[in-house]
């Protein structure tokens, strides 16, 4: 089933780590005078769903029965159209302090080195339904597939950037490029996608206006050299004081780019209605394997979506951050802010962070907020100043789903060890 399959990929995504391709990761925390070079990794993965629990992606990835009660309860969160998704990175990363950069100092040269992917989609509740139970209830009817979405994408980023510790009243900024390796895409956009399943169950017709792409097919893994892009990534800070305390702005965008995909790709525009109403058989000593080709799935395929090869530009998935922090007390700062990942099914996230300041060597966190690819979020972190120059930063930004995994999907983790050398 073509719901599984979306499924089986998401969760082959969850499975793997991967970092955070924007400056403020790299740079968190200032960089310290005494420090000349820092070395980072960095690795964070999310999944998240608007209907779809963390019980039911689990069973259906390890082979798990499904059961009635299991379908009905996440039948039960279906609305007309839900949302999923998914990102998972991991990278390595450079930094440099130099003694000037265009006569401008407290200017750190960085590169780094990151794998990325991403996948989205959006469904209709009767795509859940004919999915999981068939189409048997939809005798005589129609079942709305329409605005159907999906999108996957992976690709490896080599990323060389500036970053100033020191501007304008201790204001940083960062500013980044990237050279991009396209490794495989793959998206569906159905504007009209409509089942009708005759009253009798002797026929079905699919009647779609859709486009398909889809990256070279015999070149896949890390390996794979299927595109060619560039990105952009900047970042601002701008400290200032108010009457609650010492406060931060900051706004960040990341992954502003695109990735052409080589002409051995594949496209189809499709708007037609396919008819299917089984094979005839007159007699069971004529069955021969003719009988069943024309029905096999590469052919049913075929008749719906003839591909031809065509190069491919692919906009990335950017990242919109904004927040405002204030430090009320010694031992406690406060952060307000939004998030949005444009070119994806993503809602605009609204979050607050409390950090709790136990000393000046460690800090703990929680999140909350909503939207997102899900609800309602909730996190907790950790930053720890280990000495000799190790920073570590764990937690995670989606904990419902490992706690109530019948109840949401979300489950997300990070982590980023960072080493300052003299």
């Amino acid at each position: 089933m073509l719901l599984k399959k979306i499924l089986f990929i998401l969760i082959l995504l969850s499975c793997k780590i991967n970092a955070n391709g924007q400056i403020s990761a790299i740079f968190a925390d200032e960089f310290p005078d005494s420090s000349k070079t820092r070395i980072g990794l960095v690795a964070e993965y999310g999944l998240n769903a608007t209907a779809l629990t963390s019980q039911f992606i689990s069973k259906f990835y390890k082979g798990g029965f499904i059961d009635a009660g299991l379908k009905d309860q996440v039948l039960s969160r279906t609305k007309n159209m839900n949302n999923i998704g998914a990102d998972v990175n991991y990278g390595v990363y450079v930094g440099i302090k130099m003694d000037s950069i265009f006569h401008k100092k407290n200017i750190s040269l960085f590169f780094s080195l990151r794998d990325k992917a991403h996948f989205d989609a959006r469904y209709s509740k009767d795509f859940y339904k004919v999915g999981f139970y068939g189409n048997a209830a939809y005798a005589g009817q129609v079942a709305d597939f329409n605005d159907f979405n999906l999108t996957f994408l992976r690709y490896q980023q080599l990323q060389v950037g500036l970053f100033s510790s020191k501007y304008d009243s201790a204001a940083r900024w960062g500013i980044a490029i990237s050279l991009l390796k396209g490794e495989q895409y793959s998206s569906i956009f159905a504007q009209k996608a409509e089942l009708f399943t005759s009253a009798d169950g002797q026929y079905i017709d699919f009647n779609t206006n859709m486009q398909v792409a889809q990256s070279d097919t015999s070149k896949k893994g890390i390996g794979a050299f299927n595109g060619v892009g560039a990105s952009i990534d900047i970042y601002f800070e701008a400290p200032f004081k108010t009457r609650f305390g010492n406060s931060k702005l900051r706004v960040s965008i990341a992954d502003v780019g695109a990735i052409k995909f080589n002409s051995k790709s594949l496209f189809l525009n499709q708007d037609s209605l396919f008819h299917y109403d089984g094979f005839h058989v007159n007699s069971i000593y004529d069955l021969q394997d003719s009988t069943f080709s024309a029905t096999s799935q590469d052919s049913i395929i075929n008749s719906i979506a003839p591909f031809k090869n065509q190069s491919l530009s692919v906009t990335l998935p950017a990242v919109l951050n904004l927040s405002y922090e204030t430090q009320f007390s010694e031992h406690f700062l406060l952060v307000e802010g939004i998030r949005y990942v444009f070119n994806g099914n993503y809602h605009l996230l609204a979050y607050v962070k409390g950090n709790f300041i136990i000393n000046p060597k460690f800090t703990v966190s929680a999140t909350v907020g909503y939207g997102g690819y899900g609800k309602f979020n909730y996190g907790i972190g950790a930053f720890a100043n280990l000495g000799k120059g190790f920073i570590i930063y764990a937690g995670s930004s989606n904990l419902e789903g490992f706690i109530t995994p019948k109840k949401a999907a979300g489950q997300s983790a990070y982590i980023s060890l960072v080493k300052n050398f003299k």
